[in-house]
C-alpha cells in the first residue's frame, strides 16, 4: 500500500486542479444553462462515457445495493441539490466558512465509523488549514460582517454533511467494488434525480437552448469529461489507497487552487491576505500528511511530547 501513496497524492492533486478550474468555468456556464439542467448534462454525460468500461462489471451484491444508493445520493444528488439551494439563501462567504467544516466532520466520522486513529499531525494539520481559510475570509467578515441566513446556512451544512457521508460509505464500498463502478453508479443515480428538475427548467425557459454560446458548450463538456469523469475517478482511486481523513484534509487545497484559477480566467486579484492564508493551508496539508518534513510540525510535535512527560 505504501508504494501507492505517492501516486495517490498525485491523483488528489489532479482532481483538485480539475475542480479548481471547474469553479470559474461553471460560473460562466451557469449564465446560460440552468442549474439542474447543467447538473443533469454533466452527470448523465459522464455515466454514458463510463458505461462501456464497466457494463460487464456491474454485478452488485444484494446486501450492498442500499449502501451504493446512499453513497450515490450523498455524493451527487443531495450534495449538489443542497449546495445550489443554499446558494440561493446565503452568502458566498458563509458558504466558504461552512465548507471548511467538511474535513473536520470527516475526521470525526472516520474515527467513529472507520476506526481510523486520531494522529497528532492530522489534528494539527486540520487546525492549520482551518486557520488559513479563516484568514482568507476574515477580511471580508470584518468589512461586511457575518450575516447569518438560517435556511441557506442549513442547506450548505447539509451539503457538507452529505459529502462526508459519501466519503465514509465509499471508503467501505471500495473494499468490494472498483472505483469506476462506484463512480458510474454515482453519476447515473445523480443524473436520474436531476432529470425531473431539468425538465421543469426547460418548460420554464425553453429558449436557453438557442442561446448557448461556445463558452457554455465548452463548460458543459469540461464538466462531463474532466469535473465528473476524471476528477471523481481520481478521487475515488486515491480514497482506496489513503485514509479518509488524509483525502479530506487534502481538500483544503481546493479553494487555493480555485482562487488562482479565478485569477487566470475571471481576472480576479490575489491579495497579501490570501497569500498568508494559502501558506497556512499548504502547511497544514503537508503537516497532516506527514510525508514531507515541515519545521512547524517537528517543533509542535516536540513540544507536545515534552508536555506529556511533565
Amino acid at each position: 500500500m505504501k508504494n501507492h501513496i505517492g501516486p495517490a497524492y498525485l491523483a488528489l492533486l489532479g482532481s483538485s486542479l480539475i475542480w479548481a478550474l471547474t469553479v470559474p468555468l461553471m460560473k460562466l456556464t451557469l449564465q446560460e444553462i440552468p442549474i439542474f439542467t447543467l447538473a443533469f448534462i454533466r452527470f448523465g454525460g459522464a455515466s454514458l462515457l463510463l458505461f462501456p468500461f464497466v457494463y460487464n462489471k456491474l454485478t452488485i451484491k444484494r446486501e450492498d445495493i442500499l449502501m451504493l444508493v446512499l453513497a450515490s445520493l450523498c455524493g451527487v444528488s443531495l450534495n449538489i441539490a443542497f449546495f445550489f439551494s443554499g446558494l440561493k439563501f446565503t452568502t458566498a462567504l458563509n458558504t466558504v466558512l461552512l465548507g471548511t467544516t467538511g474535513p473536520l466532520f470527516v475526521l470525526l466520522a472516520a474515527h467513529i465509523f472507520l476506526k481510523e486513529k486520531w494522529r497528532v499531525k492530522t489534528i494539527i494539520g486540520a487546525l492549520f488549514c482551518f486557520t488559513g481559510v479563516v484568514i482568507v475570509i476574515g477580511r471580508d467578515i470584518i468589512s461586511n460582517g457575518l450575516h447569518l441566513s438560517p435556511i441557506g446556512d442549513a442547506f450548505i451544512l447539509l451539503s457538507v454533511l452529505s459529502f462526508v457521508g459519501y466519503a465514509i460509505i465509499s471508503k467501505k464500498l471500495n473494499k468490494t467494488y472498483s472505483f469506476p463502478v462506484l463512480a458510474f453508479c454515482s453519476f447515473l443515480i445523480g443524473a436520474i434525480t436531476f432529470a425531473i428538475p431539468a425538465i421543469f427548467e426547460y418548460f420554464q425557459s425553453p429558449l436557453w437552448v438557442k442561446n448557448v454560446s461556445s463558452v457554455s458548450i465548452f463548460g458543459a463538456v469540461y464538466g462531463i469529461v474532466f469535473s465528473s469523469l476524471f476528477a471523481y475517478s481520481l478521487w475515488q482511486w486515491a480514497l482506496i489507497r489513503l485514509e479518509a481523513t488524509s483525502v479530506a484534509i487534502f481538500g483544503y487545497i481546493d479553494p487555493v487552487l480555485a482562487t488562482i484559477a479565478s485569477v487566470l480566467i475571471l481576472g480576479e486579484t490575489i491579495t497579501p491576505i490570501f497569500i498568508l492564508g494559502a501558506w497556512f493551508i499548504v502547511s497544514g496539508v503537508i503537516i497532516a500528511q506527514g510525508h514531507i518534513p515541515h519545521p512547524l510540525a517537528k517543533y509542535i510535535h516536540h513540544r507536545i511530547r515534552q508536555g506529556s512527560k511533565q
